[in-house]
């Protein structure tokens, strides 16, 4: 897992609590799934249709870390989903502004 995206556990918990457009869903077997929606002005100006969009992280716990695995995707086009690749993947850069 180590080449994948990752945030620790606790700073995520952190920004969950500043940001209340995320939430946090853990699996009893460590897998973890964020959800959130863009909620901004500068966001909410390009929602397809005018819609909301629903943004939902998948991935694993291990210790203090969350590896990401997968990035979906729901909005009235439809839904996308994206396998992360690497620690680097643009996708995830946000995780190193948390």
């Amino acid at each position: 897992m180590n080449n994948k995206p990752w945030v620790e556990y606790e700073k995520l918990k952190e920004y969950i609590l500043i940001n209340r457009s995320y939430s946090l869903h853990e699996n009893g077997d460590n897998t973890i799934e964020l959800y959130f929606s863009p909620e901004m002005p500068e966001a909410l100006a390009h929602l397809p249709d005018g819609q909301p969009v629903e943004h939902i992280m998948t991935g694993v716990r291990e210790g203090d870390k969350i590896f990401f695995t997968t990035f979906r995707t729901i909005s009235s086009l439809g839904e996308t989903v994206t396998q992360l690749e690497g620690e680097d993947d643009p996708v995830m850069l946000w995780l190193k502004f948390m």
